[in-house]
């Protein structure tokens, strides 16, 4: 990509977070050219009255208009349903920019058994599945409709989801760590060392390094061959101070998977015969 891929990442429960900061927070970096958010509700809560990942993102999603959001790992023992539905949901809400940070995986195969269900439940529906024909009373065509009927170590999951298919197709899957590279459209590492093996192995995937304080942008980016960079926004100030050899300019792209440079997938029965 022409410039690098700027994604910031807030703690939903620092101190400051009120929803008028986190929404300040939110348009200063859609002003700055970022291209999508983390919205990390991971920490132990620092007081009452914090946020909640997806519920935050639903709310900033009508505060924002372009730039995505990506929520933090669901609790680990949602049920891939759940989620799908979930991430799915926002993903109208924002009408194609949200993403999933599913985890750093496990050595039992849960986390990428769960990111296989859920991109199979979000085809659940092929995209011209509802006509919403009212001279023929037809809502939805039902050999549109297709069942999941997955059954593997972790999940038996017979589908289909009850929402329509994402505009995005997929919503975007981030991971971190390099062990569920292969499963993902976005890596966050946090070494370095590890991105030579993760192009091996996804090569599809955007990666993408954690700018440190006190650490200059163009430098990282030129030295690590990273696709872009995490950078934590605790105010409304920290996105103008990012410098990068070019501002990001993808004011263009409808959705997340857009900013990102990555294509649309097809629907997995889009050429099935009924």
């Amino acid at each position: 990509m022409s410039a690098p891929i700027l994604v910031g990442r807030i703690d939903t429960h620092a101190d400051h977070a009120s929803f008028d900061t986190l929404t300040g927070i939110a348009r200063a970096a859609e002003r700055a050219g970022f291209d999508a958010l983390i919205l990390d509700d991971s920490a132990p809560a620092a007081g009452p009255g914090r946020f909640e990942a997806t519920t935050l993102a639903a709310a900033l999603a009508a505060r924002t208009e372009r730039i995505g959001l990506i929520v933090s790992a669901l609790p680990a023992d949602q049920a891939p349903y759940h989620v799908a539905r979930i991430v799915a949901s926002l993903d109208h809400l924002g009408r194609g920019r949200s993403g999933w940070l599913a985890g750093p995986g496990d050595t039992e195969g849960r986390t990428a058994e769960l990111i296989e269900v859920a991109r199979g439940l979000w085809d659940s529906f092929e995209d011209d599945a509802y006509v919403h024909d009212r001279a023929d009373g037809l809502y939805w065509r039902l050999d549109a409709m297709h069942r999941l009927d997955h059954r593997g170590r972790h999940f038996d999951v017979a589908g289909p989801l009850n929402v329509a298919r994402p505009p995005q197709g997929h919503p975007v899957v981030a991971v971190t760590g390099p062990a569920l590279a292969p499963h993902a459209d976005l890596v966050l590492l946090d070494d370095p060392a590890d991105l030579p093996g993760v192009r091996a192995r996804a090569l599809d995937a955007r990666v993408l390094l954690p700018l440190p304080d006190g650490t200059d942008a163009k430098e990282l980016l030129a030295t690590s061959g990273a696709d872009g960079l995490v950078i934590a926004l605790r105010n409304a100030d920290d996105p103008l101070r990012v410098t990068t050899d070019g501002a990001p300019d993808r004011s263009h792209a409808p959705t997340l998977r857009a900013r990102l440079g990555l294509r649309r997938p097809a629907g997995r029965y889009a050429d099935a015969t009924i």
